[in-house]
């Protein structure tokens, strides 16, 4: 699959003085008429989230200073592994970020403890219980939209929220546990001609670390005029493109029977692409019963085989 760039330049080469603004145009409209020409699967994808394990303090302890935005810790052994993961002290509602490791028994924290809302700033709660986790994560560069997280033990899907539903059912993040629940976020502002980032939230937050699968729709990447690098999707083809543009830059010039003869090729092209993707990609799965509909009858002949079953005894 060709760059944006490359696709550029070979059109301005087989067509010299090609206005960049209209050929950009034209590039990006059968781009769009493509993608829109069916539900393409390779727009579908999946990929494996790895979740990080809670560290759950067991005979280290830490004290914090109502006010204060340092954590000393006892018996702990702290490193930068723990920045940007999440901190609460057990029995606490606020739940804090780390931002900095000073060393093995102290931390900063994103802001000064705040205690239980009505202590006096300098209150101390020394040796405390705590706990790391994280229950955000980011998701692969093309993602577009989240569509499904499995859960990693029984790969049902996990309950969808807005992040204003899991704001007001979960309320505080201060607990750990199997996540039944996720919200999609957005980590960067929407920008015309980049890609969002998107991040995951998981509730309740991870206690243990394991690959969880997720379905997100792929980001179709158009061209901006500045993005040389990126491709147009791996599954369609780089001459539907050329064909299509050539056809529009003809028909633009005046040029009928040539758009003609590239629009022609255009859907003979597309009309290919098609046919792969409802014959070879779109096969029909094998159907397979469940573990739980004859998982008893290989136990049952086992006990069977174990009485004599296998020469006639019984």
């Amino acid at each position: 699959m060709a760059t944006w760039g490359t696709l550029r330049y070979n059109i301005l080469q087989q067509v010299p003085g090609t206005n960049l603004d209209v050929l950009d145009g034209f590039l990006n409209g059968r781009y769009e008429q493509i993608l829109g020409a069916a539900d393409w699967t390779g727009i579908h994808a999946r990929a494996e989230l790895q979740t990080a394990a809670a560290y759950l303090s067991n005979t280290d302890t830490c004290t914090l200073t109502v006010g204060s935005a340092t954590v000393a810790g006892v018996g702990t052994a702290w490193t930068d592994a723990y920045v940007g993961m999440k901190f609460y002290r057990v029995g606490d509602e606020p739940v804090y970020t780390v931002t900095a490791v000073g060393s093995a028994t102290s931390l900063t924290l994103d802001r000064p403890y705040e205690g239980y809302g009505e202590d006096a700033p300098g209150v101390q709660y020394a040796s405390s219980g705590y706990v790391f986790m994280q229950n955000v994560y980011t998701l692969p560069a093309d993602c577009r939209s989240l569509e499904r997280v499995l859960d990693s033990l029984t790969n049902f899907p996990l309950i969808k929220f807005t992040p204003a539903e899991l704001d007001e059912t979960a309320g505080s993040r201060a607990q750990v546990g199997y996540p039944q629940n996720w919200t999609e976020i957005e980590d960067t502002a929407e920008v015309i001609g980049t890609p969002t980032v998107h991040q995951v939230e998981l509730f309740p937050p991870p206690k243990f670390a394991r690959g969880m699968t997720i379905e997100y729709l792929r980001n179709a990447f158009t061209f901006n005029g500045q993005n040389l690098a990126q491709s147009p999707l791996p599954f369609i083809s780089d001459s539907c493109i050329m064909y299509g543009v050539k056809a529009d830059l003809a028909a633009d010039a005046g040029k009928i029977s040539q758009a003609q003869m590239f629009e022609a090729k255009f859907n003979a092209e597309l009309a290919r692409m098609l046919r792969v993707e409802f014959t070879q990609r779109r096969t029909k799965p094998t159907m397979r019963m469940a573990p739980r509909f004859w998982r008893h009858r290989v136990e049952r002949s086992a006990r069977g085989y174990n009485y004599g079953w296998n020469n006639g005894t019984n």
